[in-house]
């Protein structure tokens, strides 16, 4: 008997989970860091954000080709193996697993519990990086995250559509 693959989210989830990665942290952590590259030059940097746009829709583009070609639940993972075979798809499965999610989720939690820190002023006057209360944050953040996603899949992309709507307003504001 064959399986199915039956879609656990709907178009707005996924839409708010690609508008997620790509409008990540990075607009609001590194937006002074690009400026300071370009030498304070506003045209460049806005070209810089371009340049990085443009790579994210080719990126995109990519992998919804991949997906329209491999329905597969693995995503990366079965998209390597249908194109490199099963071994390359074995190592870049260990190598999501145990190197690249698990540092992405620490950076996001950290950056996460640093905006908290700063946003209610509790590193009183010491640097948030190192304050206590961002590493306190950042841990309730990652098993909040934990444990919504284990609980319901459906409230999780509820947030995830919320937590969209919410970045796309200072988004908004800075394109302005």
């Amino acid at each position: 008997m064959k399986k199915t693959l039956v879609p656990k989210f709907g178009l707005w989830t996924a839409v708010a989970m690609v508008v997620g990665i790509v409008i990540g942290s990075g607009i609001f952590f590194k937006a002074d860091d690009v400026l300071v590259a370009t030498g304070g030059s506003l045209p460049f940097t806005l070209l810089a954000w371009v340049i990085g746009g443009v790579i994210m829709l080719v990126s995109v583009y990519a992998f919804s080709f991949a997906a329209a070609r491999v329905l597969k639940s693995n995503g990366v993972i079965d998209y390597i193996e249908a194109g490199y075979g099963k071994r390359v798809g074995y190592y870049v499965g260990w190598f999501l697993s145990w190197i690249y999610y698990p540092s992405l989720v620490g950076v996001l939690a950290w950056i996460s519990g640093l905006y908290t820190t700063v946003l209610f002023n509790l590193a009183g006057g010491v640097n948030p990086s190192n304050a206590s209360s961002t590493w306190i944050f950042a841990g309730v953040y990652i098993v909040g995250a934990f444990v919504l996603n284990f609980l319901s899949p459906i409230l999780s992309g509820k947030f995830q559509v919320s937590a969209m709507v919410i970045k796309l307003v200072p988004v908004s504001l800075i394109a302005i």
